[in-house]
């Protein structure tokens, strides 16, 4: 690394621990980090898919085959024999982004705050398209549920009888409720994550949404 790629981290870094970062700031952050992180790490991969909007290497690779499978598979009216498994988890997230912090010198971040950085690579990664063969198949989407938000793939099952969800990333939610006693909810909009506050919160096309108290 040279130094100005490390005074960058590093101010990128403080504007995590001070509460102060926008999702922009986590998409420069990720450019910088993805080229000094090990293949096949969290940081790596993410970094690679914000950057190009990359499905073709790696964990991402095999999420968007498990999913075309799983398609592949109703269309011929047999049973899917796959389970899609989120990408990463929030801990293997967490675990990625505070070893390539190490390698710049700088402290590791606790995980809230990891969560939060998350959430914003989550919201940059909105409205991806999959394709399988040359036609788009599914796409991906924000959600939230009573405990978790999710990133996934939504896949209009071949016969258009139903939409699947497969979750893509996840983590805690501690910021957006459910209103109405419903277990799941999508938003309206495109989601922006920003800190305002002191705390993250999720605007949809300008209108931040109440967080959870």
């Amino acid at each position: 690394m040279d130094a100005k790629e490390q005074n960058l981290v590093a101010d990128l870094h403080k504007l995590i621990t001070n509460h102060s970062f926008h999702e922009r700031d986590i998409l420069a952050l990720l450019i910088l980090l993805r080229e000094h992180a090990a293949n096949r790490t969290a940081v790596r991969e993410l970094g690679d898919f914000i950057a190009h909007r990359e499905k073709d290497r790696g964990a991402l690779k095999k999420y968007v085959h498990h999913v075309t499978a799983y398609v592949e598979a109703a269309t011929k009216n047999k049973p899917a024999q796959v389970k899609v498994e989120p990408v990463y988890s929030s801990a293997e997230f967490r675990d990625s982004l505070n070893t390539s912090f190490a390698g710049f010198g700088l402290p590791q971040v606790s995980p809230d705050l990891t969560d939060d950085v998350l959430i914003c690579i989550m919201s940059l990664l909105q409205d991806v398209r999959i394709f399988h063969m040359g036609r788009e198949i599914g796409h991906l989407l924000l959600a939230r549920f009573y405990s978790e938000l999710w990133l996934f793939a939504v896949v209009v099952e071949p016969t258009k009888k139903a939409r699947i969800l497969f979750p893509a990333l996840t983590v805690p939610n501690r910021h957006c409720p459910v209103a109405g006693g419903e277990p799941f909810a999508g938003f309206s909009g495109l989601v922006e994550a920003r800190f305002t506050e002191g705390r993250l919160r999720l605007r949809v096309d300008g209108s931040e949404i109440a967080p959870i108290a």
